[in-house]
């Protein structure tokens, strides 16, 4: 639970009135549940990339563990890792883009995907082509979530297009983003 609602529950009469710790274990114990729209995907407006997007994004079409090459020589030229951060995230477009314009697709920080965290990734295809199919219509908060991208604290062979990472979405730290998708429709 944030710290704002720590601190204005103590004010609520019935938070004043209920035994104060109590109260916090059982609001701390309740995950709490966000529902998704039917058909997100295919609604207008901004929402988060799905992990093939994701990947792709930062593929720019390469079909190399990174989307200038393999080397981890010329990584500092493209993203923040480990080795270049000074343990800190850096303003976004300050290393060179990948080949569709995107800046900081490798590295600074790891980015939100609208996916549940299931294990091992593949590609769904249909006819050849990469198919992005509807998650769970259900966020809850204690669910582990995809995350890509690396960050400024991860070693460089972590700092690659494939590289996937999870956490649960209430995690609030300075490792973790987001790149905002937008869906346009005709």
């Amino acid at each position: 639970m944030s710290n704002f609602v720590r601190l204005l529950l103590p004010q609520h009469p019935l938070a004043r009135a209920a035994r104060t710790n109590y109260f916090f274990s059982l609001l701390d114990q309740q995950p709490q549940v966000t529902a998704l729209k039917k058909g997100y995907l295919s609604l207008r407006g901004y929402r988060l990339p799905t992990e093939a997007e994701m990947e792709y994004a930062c593929r720019a079409g390469a079909v190399t563990s990174r989307y200038y090459g393999e080397t981890e020589e010329l990584l500092a030229e493209y993203g923040w890792y480990q080795k270049n951060s000074k343990q800190r995230t850096w303003p976004a477009g300050g290393k060179k883009p990948n080949d569709l314009g995107l800046f900081d697709m490798h590295g600074n920080v790891f980015n939100w995907c609208q996916e549940s965290y299931q294990g091992a990734y593949s590609v769904r295809t249909e006819g050849g082509r990469v198919e992005d199919k509807e998650d769970s219509l259900y966020i809850i908060s204690t669910n582990s979530r995809v995350l890509r991208g690396g960050s400024f604290f991860t070693p460089a062979s972590y700092v690659r297009c494939a590289y996937r990472n999870w956490d649960v979405p209430s995690t609030r730290d300075d490792v973790v983003g987001l790149r905002p998708a937008r869906t346009f429709t005709p």
